[in-house]
């Protein structure tokens, strides 16, 4: 006799045939089964030979909240309900979290079938240090939420994970180049374990130029090397440096591409400096 609760189970991010045994089996034998879009949750069950089919329950961004009292109806009914969403696991800049929550909260049994992840996978693979990382999924798309984001992931010591589209990535590159400087580390992973795989490594600035000479297609990971603290000069070096390089007869804007690339800083942080100083 199946328990009663809610199984998370992650599904492939490209290549059907990473779905686990233990997955396709709660797959085949679910009372029902919660997807992002019947489609593709349909195409995954007709790989598996998933006959009959389980009813499928639509939970996306836009559903969530309503679909949750009638899923932890369900499960006090005795039903075992497993959630997926279109690649990877459930709840990772996918739905999922809230009902998790509310699951949770009402003392109900929760099960996870461990599955691919493309952040996990992308950083293995990128040639960064996966001792110690932050997982930033999709970034705020404009204003002060993504600048106080861009800022934040600057500063910061680890390994970055971020989630872009194919449309947003070239904006996506230059904004962490402006903010991290160029000279940070990266690397970018697409179509990952499909036929088309790819990662292309390099520094952000590297990475900007490669971009700018071709169009990729696919969701894309981005892997960010953390801020170095031998990297790291104060305040004051960057403004003399900026002072010997405007002596030198350079003009602002070299002096700030000039002393970015020297000292690690990102130009945004040294042409703030600048204006600062300028106007005390």
């Amino acid at each position: 006799m199946k328990n009663s609760g809610l199984v998370l189970v992650g599904t492939p991010i490209g290549n059907l045939d990473d779905i686990s045994l233990r997955a396709s089996n709660e797959l085949k034998t679910a009372d029902a089964i919660c997807c992002e879009d019947t489609r593709r949750t349909g195409k995954l069950l007709a790989h598996l030979q998933c006959e009959p089919r389980p009813p499928l329950i639509i939970v996306n961004e836009h559903t969530e909240k309503e679909q949750c009292n009638s899923i932890i109806s369900k499960i006090k009914d005795g039903k075992r309900l497993v959630m997926v969403t279109d690649a990877g696991m459930p709840a990772i800049s996918d739905p999922g979290e809230f009902i998790v929550r509310q699951v949770a909260e009402a003392g109900l049994p929760i099960e996870v079938i461990p599955g691919p992840s493309a952040g996990i996978t992308a950083l293995v693979g990128s040639g960064i240090s996966p001792r110690r990382y932050l997982f930033e999924g999709f970034l705020p798309r404009k204003g002060a939420g993504r600048s106080k984001r861009l800022q934040d992931i600057s500063n910061s010591p680890h390994t970055i994970i971020i989630y872009e589209s194919p449309r947003r990535i070239s904006k996506t590159l230059n904004d962490l180049a402006q903010y991290l400087g160029e000279s940070r580390r990266a690397a970018i992973a697409r179509e990952l374990t499909k036929i088309h795989e790819e990662y292309i490594r390099g520094t952000l600035g590297e990475l900007v130029q490669a971009l700018s000479a071709k169009e990729l297609r696919g969701e894309m990971v981005i892997i960010l090397e953390g801020a170095s603290k031998q990297q790291e000069v104060t305040s004051e070096e960057i403004l003399s440096a900026l002072n010997d390089g405007k002596k030198q007869g350079m003009s602002t804007r070299d002096a700030v591409r000039e002393v970015a690339a020297v000292t690690g800083a990102s130009k945004r942080k040294v042409y703030e400096l600048y204006l600062s100083s300028a106007r005390n």
